[in-house]
């Protein structure tokens, strides 16, 4: 299968290049090593940035038209690393290509939810696959996690906390999609304006209530300061607790007090490391392997509307002044 990379930047190319960072962690490395596939070809507005990525990877075809490049290569495979006010409108054009079987794309799939929803009826009435990197659900530690706390690791689950930074839509949506993996659907919010941002895509807190009955406490915080991604799930036995961007984990148990006879408390009982490398080698084998078995990627389309149909949510609740507001469904 013939792959094509669309935006050399950092998750496309150049973190390759980070030697803090371990693993395969751009799509344009994972392609490199995905069994059954060929790097093709890549893409880029940024002349030089471009050059700089078909000579990293060996790849000989390298362009700066996105719809030049699917028109002469024709593509089996398509990864979209543009910058996020342009996916919906190269993700169009990439559906255009007869070609194409799948999308690698980042997120989130579009800005607004009905951009993301027209896109995946297109997707859908081409059988062309979709996936979508909200990369924690590609992570082999998260997986095994999320399956202990829905066999009852924390037994019923009370409070979902998070905090986050950059965005309600860019990484607003990927916490989202990250505690409904662990916790659940969210059926409403409360949505506040906390941090005054501005721009088109303001961080907002929120409150969250899930379906399981379950309540959320999500946190903005400014970039500027210094980034944080984390989530605390607490149950009525036990707490879960994914910090330093989700590569680390502690789980807290019931348990007698050491200090204080006759009373009960969390006391921690494992952690480490959970497990972040190749995951996006892992999303990459995952859509080849979705597109090969007739199968729903591990992140797929509808993962990503629900996580867009939560920011939504909380950005209408934030502008009416907080008020209650239901996630569409």
């Amino acid at each position: 299968m013939k792959a094509v990379l669309m935006g050399c930047g950092k998750i496309g190319s150049e973190f390759a290049d980070d030697a803090r960072i371990a693993g395969i962690y751009t799509h344009a490395a994972a392609w490199r090593a995905c069994p059954g596939v060929e790097l093709v070809a890549v893409c880029d507005t940024d002349a030089e940035r471009a050059r700089r990525c078909a000579e990293r990877w060996g790849v000989s075809e390298c362009h700066l038209d996105a719809a030049e490049m699917l028109e002469r290569v024709r593509p089996d495979l398509v990864s979209i690393c543009t910058p996020d006010s342009t996916h919906a409108k190269v993700i169009s054009l990439t559906l255009d290509s007869p070609s194409v079987r799948g999308i690698l794309a980042e997120k989130p799939l579009a800005t607004t939810l009905a951009e993301a929803r027209t896109l995946a009826e297109r997707a859908a009435a081409r059988g062309v696959v979709i996936a979508v990197n909200y990369s924690r659900r590609y992570a082999a530690g998260h997986q095994k996690l999320a399956r202990r706390v829905r066999d009852g690791l924390l037994g019923e689950l009370r409070h979902v906390r998070g905090s986050y930074t950059k965005g309600t839509i860019h990484n607003g949506t990927h916490w989202f999609d990250w505690a409904r993996m662990f916790a659940g659907e969210i059926a409403s919010v409360r949505g506040y304006d906390v941090l005054r941002e501005g721009g088109d895509d303001p961080s907002l807190d929120a409150r969250l209530e899930f379906a399981n009955g379950a309540v959320g406490e999500l946190a903005a915080f400014d970039q500027r300061d210094y980034s944080l991604f984390e989530i605390d799930l607490v149950g009525s036995a036990g707490r879960l607790r994914l910090f330093d961007s989700g590569h680390c984990y502690r789980i807290d148990r019931v348990g007698d007090s050491t200090r204080y006879s006759g009373y009960r408390t969390l006391l921690e009982s494992e952690g480490g490391e959970s497990d972040m490398r190749d995951t996006l080698l892992n999303a990459a084998t995952d859509l080849v392997n979705a597109i090969r078995h007739g199968r729903q990627p591990i992140c797929a389309v509808q993962d990503a509307l629900a996580a867009l149909a939560v920011a939504e949510a909380v950005r209408s609740s934030a502008a009416a002044g907080g008020r209650v507001t239901a996630v569409e469904r």
